[in-house]
This record gives C-alpha cells, structure tokens and sequence, in this order.
C-alpha cells in the first residue's frame, strides 16, 4: 500500500469542471511536486486533501481513508506563506508547544527538541526568539514544528523569499543561498521521514524538492514520473519548461534531409542528432519543429578563424558565476542561448565560439502543441 494515494479529483472550482480520474501514489519519505499550466489545479487539489474544498474520490494517507474525517484530524500539515511559529517566542519554546499539542511526555520532548536542536540549520539557536530568524531559519522552524507534531503528510504551498540577502545599501538575491537553504529544507523532510507534496513552480524547488512529478495541462495529466524520467524525456515543452533551471534554449528548425543524412537546420545554423532521433525525424523532411537544449547540454568550443568544420558561430555577451559553474550568454545571430559550463572555463565577453549541443540529449517539439516528437 502506498503511504499516499489519491484516486479522482476535485470536480469543480469556480466555473470551471475537471471531469478527469487519476491516480497518484507516494511512498513514505519521498515527495511529488504537482503542477499545471492553470496553476489552479494543484492548489484545488491541496484543498481537497486538507479538506477545505468539493472532491469527489479517495484520499488514503498511511493506510487510513482520510477524505470523510474532519479536517482536524486528517493529520496533514501546511507549510505556507506565513511561517507557523509565534515571533516572540523562543526556537525552543515554539517546538515544545508543537509537541505539548501532540500529547507527548516530558521526558520524550526533552529527547526530541534537544536531538532537532543538536544538528541542521537551527543548531545553537535554541534561545533564540523566533521574529529575529532569517528566512530560511524561519522556515525550517515553521516545518520542524509541524514535523514534531506527527504529522503523516506535508503540503508545500508557498515558501518565504529563500535566497535573498540583505545589507544596510542593498539587498540582491543569491542563488547558493537559495541552494543552500532548499537543501536543508529538504534534508530536514528526509531526517524525519517525511512525505510531502510541492505545489511550488520555481524550477529549483521543484528540482531538489521532488522525488516524482505530476504535470496536467487543461485538466489532463500529460506526464507522471520521477524527476530523472521527466528530464531525460519531457512529454512537452511545459514539463521541460517546468524543469528548466536555468531555463531551456528554444529555436525553429527546419528538418532537412542530406541522401541518408537528417539535419536540423535554420538559415546557417544547424544541429546534429541523435540516430535515434534521425529516425524519428526521417519522415517530417520540409517540417518545422522547435528545437530545445537545456544550457548543460551546449558546449562551447574555441573557434579558429578559417576553421571549415564550423557550424553554429556565437558571441559571447556576457558571464555570471554561480554554483558549480558558470552561466554563459551567447548571441547567435540574433538568437541569445545560454550555456552552463564549468567554473574553471576561461571565456570573455566579445569572444567569438562554437555551440555544439550534445546529440543525444537534443528534444524535439510540435511547433503548435508544443509536445514531444521523440517516442
């Protein structure tokens, strides 16, 4: 029996009616993002499971139906927008209140709080009054309360700004810190065994948040699977979309055929594939497709003037560290692309290089409905 199972749908929300049954399962410790192009199903959905809204179907959460029980006693906890935590209170204080609710004895609440405050990011922090914690602190507060509580799932709705840093002159956003932060996030859902579901669309929530996603577009599921699935073979430009962190490159291409040879081309621009795709595209000869690389998936290569091998010629316009790496922008006539590569990458802005997109790692898209054309 899965630790979380939902059969059927919410069936109404505003005018609109979602006639669809699926069924969506989730094993203890592990999380599922949910996510829609309408952005209103997931958050219908988390009403369901929490009870505030219309739902037609089963809900079973560790083995129990919960659907029929008062919304009190379906045991699921929400972290939201505004942290659960009482501000001028101390770390320690809020999460004996969150076991007291629970009914556990002293001498276990003693254990617990004092095992939750020896590691993670709240380490040290027990004295600590709770409205002087930063954003990440504050959040992993707010989930270790409703952890200490018991509860058997977490919904993710809504996180405060993780990632931003602030001084006297100026506060900016840092992309490590969002990183780190995420992490601890989930790190502190896996030490307690947790599971949950992400309603969250930032693509590095939904990356180091996820286990497995769910995906609908106009009220059908288009795609269920784990993270690696889904990056390896989105079902459509949405689900790559989704995962893009940073965000996928796009451009229309013409299939072009060369005696045995398939290309994808576009003015002087063209890409290789892979002969899995060839096949794939052997009978789409004259149509236009749109070509997606993810920035991981580009490499650059050092252009030599005269050099008759190359094919797709950029400039580089400009470079940003970030974790792991750096990101490279490249105008193409015309056409920016980005490239992640390694930190270590000497490059300069101006510098004219060669893009050559890994073959086996190229998707391909309807140019309308935006799906995939690799079976």
């Amino acid at each position: 029996m899965a630790y979380f199972e939902i059969t059927g749908l919410p069936l109404r929300t505003f005018s609109k009616e979602f006639g669809l049954t699926v069924n969506l399962e989730l094993e203890r410790g592990r999380g599922l993002s949910v996510l829609a192009d309408d952005g209103v199903l997931p958050g219908i959905l988390c009403k369901a499971i929490t009870g505030h809204g219309d739902f037609s179907g089963e809900i079973m959460l560790n083995s129990r139906r919960i659907d029929p029980m008062p919304v009190r006693k379906r045991n699921v906890g929400v972290l939201g927008n505004t942290p659960g935590i009482i501000p001028g209170r101390t770390v320690k204080e809020n999460m004996e209140l969150a076991l007291k609710e629970r009914g556990i004895d002293e001498a276990e609440q003693v254990f617990l709080i004092e095992h939750e405050l020896s590691q993670g990011l709240l380490a040290g922090l027990a004295e600590v009054r709770a409205g002087t914690l930063n954003a990440i602190e504050k959040t992993a507060l707010a989930l270790s309360r409703i952890l200490l509580a018991g509860t058997d799932l977490v919904l993710i709705q809504r996180l405060p700004v993780i990632g931003v840093e602030s001084d006297e002159t100026i506060t900016q956003f840092n992309p490590g810190l969002q990183l780190d932060g995420l992490l601890a996030i989930k790190n502190l859902l896996r030490r307690f065994k947790a599971t949950w579901i992400s309603v969250l669309t930032d693509p590095a929530c939904v990356l180091l948040l996820s286990d497995s996603l769910a995906v609908f577009s106009q009220g059908s599921l288009i795609q269920e699977g784990s993270v690696r699935e889904c990056l390896a073979a989105p079902a459509s430009r949405l689900v790559a979309d989704f995962l893009a962190f940073p965000k996928m490159n796009y451009r229309k291409m013409k299939v072009e055929r060369d005696g045995p040879y398939v290309m994808l081309r576009s003015g002087r621009y063209g890409i290789t594939i892979s002969e899995f795709a060839k096949r794939q595209m052997a009978s789409r000869e004259g149509e236009e497709i749109i070509v997606g690389v993810r920035p991981e998936d580009l490499h650059i290569r050092g252009y030599e003037s005269g050099d008759p091998t190359v094919m797709n010629l950029a400039k580089v316009t400009s470079i940003d560290n970030v974790p792991g790496g750096q990101i490279v922008r490249l105008d193409a006539d015309g056409v920016e692309w980005l490239a992640h590569t390694e930190s270590g990458r000497v490059l300069f802005t101006g510098q004219l290089v060669e893009l050559r997109p890994d073959p086996d790692r190229v998707h391909l898209f309807h140019q309308i409905n935006g799906a995939s054309l690799l079976d």
